[in-house]
């Protein structure tokens, strides 16, 4: 099944979900850790300190504040039927979480090389695998990388049944965008310590899977790879060893859903194919609205990292966003990615895929309306005029939080043109894309005290035409929404690892 046809097949709309709905299988619910049984566990230090490039570290303190910062268990919540769950650093659709971290070292400040995955419940590392040549096995699946120099290789794996438990044949969608959360929330960390990150999309995926021994229900989606002062060198070289580990079993039962497998399959590369470069199409944006400076100051980055939430809903009636604070968030929200499927690490021109679309209910200097946003310009275009709250809602499924908060997005990809230039392979792209630019959304309001949620589900097609997209123009593949959060009764904790 190529993209086109599994992203028309997976559209909603209010026909297919009346007859698609269905009671959730509690009984078999899939276990939200990954762990492997009979590997040696190396504990990553609780008390790290400051987040920041400053001052030596060794390598169990470098991967403990670079997991602490973007994948390890930041909260516990507590229903009121007693019941207790953890969310974490990087956000998830329904907070399932089906990304797992795996990664390889070598040369890594008193750290042993080898190939490990991070165990998110404990704050643990579980050693799979002994010897230095991990990180080369990884950096040779990818069809033409540029960090051979790298001492800290990640790679992103997607469990897709974790998703698909609730969300059925969309869910691969969500698994691509929580990919791209995962990743931003890895490159933000990285780069408070003094690394560069370059993420690779274009490898070949049976030959990752190889390498990592991954289990039938585990693909890889991206690799990334840390580069830079930060990275500490020297460290414990270790003779070749295998330990493997068994995988846990996530539920006594599953379900497959060919059109999640068909869609990967379509989507994966079993030959070096290069990318053909596709210039983004030009605008004319005069009459535009010019945005401001952006706002000064906010918190930095490790500050906010461990206390973002996605919003339950949001104050209808709060105090109007700033402007300046709105611009911030937009300027941070686009800038360059460092990846190899937008050009970012070839040398060719950066060519993004995605286009925000705002519906503006309440910030101060900006009239209400639906506005498009250029990068390039930093300025909004008025597309549609007036109280747009009522549409924002019901086009995210009738989601009251699209209309109460301050500022919606539809997040509108250029399917045909990432296709045009990577094939079948785009359709991943675009989401990791779209994902990485909602973690930003994510951070960049918490910076100022605001607050925004993920919304994967809506009526694509009602979506385009209230836009007045054609589908050659964009579909939409992610909404949005910041504001002030309603506080949320359940929170209980803040904790590195799940109770």
């Amino acid at each position: 099944m190529g993209w086109r046809a599994y992203h028309e097949a997976t559209k909603h709309t209010v026909e297919r979900l009346t007859a698609e709905r269905r009671e959730l299988d509690w009984a078999h619910m899939p276990a939200p850790f990954r762990h492997y049984e009979g590997v040696p566990l190396v504990d990553l230090p609780a008390e790290m300190g400051a987040l920041g490039a400053e001052g030596e570290r060794g390598g169990a303190e470098f991967l403990s504040r670079l997991f602490y910062y973007s994948a390890a268990v930041s909260a516990t919540k507590i229903t009121q039927s007693g019941t207790r769950y953890a969310l974490r650093v990087n956000p998830s659709s329904g907070n399932l979480h089906p990304t797992e971290f795996h990664f390889a070292t070598r040369g890594l400040g008193e750290w042993p090389d080898g190939l490990y995955h991070y165990r998110a419940s404990s704050h643990e590392a579980e050693r799979r695998a002994a010897g230095g040549h991990w990180v080369k096995a990884v950096l040779e699946a990818a069809l033409a990388p540029w960090s051979r120099e790298a001492r800290v290789v990640l790679v992103l794996n997607s469990i897709f049944w974790r998703e698909a438990w609730k969300y059925r044949d969309r869910a691969y969608r969500y698994c691509c965008l929580d990919v791209g959360h995962a990743w931003e929330a890895l490159r933000r960390a990285a780069l408070e310590m003094g690394c560069e990150a370059h993420a690779y999309g274009h490898f070949l995926d049976d030959k990752l899977r190889r390498v990592l021994n991954a289990e039938g229900d585990e693909q890889p989606m991206l690799i990334v790879a840390l580069m830079g002062d930060g990275v500490s060198g020297q460290g414990v070289n270790a003779e070749a060893a295998w330990w493997g580990g068994e995988a846990n079993i996530l539920s006594a039962e599953t379900v497959a859903y060919p059109q999640i497998q068909g869609v990967h399959r379509a989507t994966s590369l079993s030959e070096s194919i290069a990318p053909v470069p596709q210039a983004a199409p030009g605008e004319d944006w005069a009459g535009g609205v010019r945005l401001p400076g952006a706002e000064k100051g906010g918190e930095r980055y490790a500050t906010v990292a461990r206390r973002r939430r996605s919003a339950l809903d949001f104050q209808p009636h709060a105090e109007a966003m700033p402007l300046a604070v709105l611009s911030a968030i937009l300027s941070g929200a686009v800038e360059g990615h460092g990846c190899d499927f937008e050009g970012d690490l070839s040398g060719m021109p950066s060519s993004r895929f995605v286009t925000l679309y705002l519906y503006v209910h309440s910030v101060a200097g900006l009239e209400r309306g639906v506005y498009r946003y250029s990068p390039g310009t930093h300025s909004l275009r008025l597309m549609l005029a007036g109280d747009h709250r009522v549409a924002a809602a019901g086009l995210s499924l009738g989601q009251q939080l699209a209309g109460n908060c301050a500022v919606a997005f539809s997040l509108v990809a250029d399917l045909e043109r990432a296709a045009a230039a990577h094939g079948e392979r785009a359709y991943r792209y675009v989401h990791f894309e779209a994902g990485a630019v909602g973690q930003r959304l994510y951070v960049g309001a918490e910076r100022f005290g605001w607050q925004g949620t993920g919304i994967g589900a809506f009526y694509d097609d009602a979506v385009h035409h209230y836009l007045g997209l054609k589908p050659e123009q964009g579909q939409v593949v992610y909404h949005f929404a910041l504001g002030r959060a309603v506080p949320d009764p359940r929170l209980s904790e803040t904790s590195t690892a799940a109770s």
